[in-house]
């Protein structure tokens, strides 16, 4: 199969984006501090990587903001579906992390939580599934396949940064990642819209990074 520039880079862009970051986050935790390194580790991974690659794939900005108003081409009991399915995680980290912390964490952690919860589930998404599947199509293996392997690799770099602890260790982090990979990658392959995915993943992340944060910057 022959790709076009933009495929090609796309493609290389995720297996150099995992080494990269496997390279950078232990690295710069170990070297400015588990606080400051791992805030730089993701300003690399979403400034550096996700977001000009997405903007490059999408042939400029303007293109990305019509992505979340395009017109979902399913039957609304499939789009129901796919929508209560995307939002499975948001449940379970509230259960198991958010509600444990919810009244621990203070007002300051609470905006921290949330501006790092929207860059990155807005980034994250934009990036492997948004980008994946406008240039792959209905290749379900470049589309939905690859980059869901790559977004479950990519969070390994995650588990190395020094000083940071995970509840539930390495398994629930990385096949945590692999399952919400899964699940978004699927239900946006689907839809072919990252609208839903996006709000699931910000919500999902808010809840999940309450208890991280806590636990690692504020204990």
């Amino acid at each position: 199969m022959k790709y076009n520039k933009k495929q090609f880079i796309l493609l290389f862009s995720a297996p150099i984006l995992c080494m990269a970051m496997l390279i950078l986050m232990p690295f710069l935790t170990n070297e400015i501090g588990k606080t400051q390194g791992y805030i730089m580790g993701f300003i690399i991974y979403w400034f550096v990587f996700c977001l000009p690659i997405s903007i490059y794939s999408f042939d400029g900005f303007s293109n990305i903001i019509k992505l979340y108003f395009q017109k979902l081409h399913i039957s609304i009991r499939m789009k129901n579906i796919y929508y209560l399915l995307a939002f499975i995680p948001c449940i379970a980290t509230f259960f198991v992390v958010f509600r444990r912390f919810a009244f621990k964490a203070g007002f300051e952690i609470f905006i921290i939580v949330f501006l790092f919860a929207l860059i990155n589930g807005t980034v994250e998404e934009l990036f492997w599934r948004g980008a994946f599947n406008k240039n792959f199509d209905n290749n379900i293996i470049l589309a939905y396949i690859y980059p869901t392997v790559f977004f479950g690799i990519w969070h390994i770099a995650l588990y190395f940064a020094k000083g940071i602890d995970y509840q539930g260790g390495f398994s629930s982090l990385v096949g945590g990642s692999f399952f919400m990979g899964i699940l978004w990658g699927w239900i946006a392959y689907k839809t072919k819209s990252i609208r839903v995915v996006t709000l699931a993943h910000i919500t999902t992340n808010f809840f999940a990074f309450t208890g991280l944060i806590f636990e690692n910057w504020y204990m």
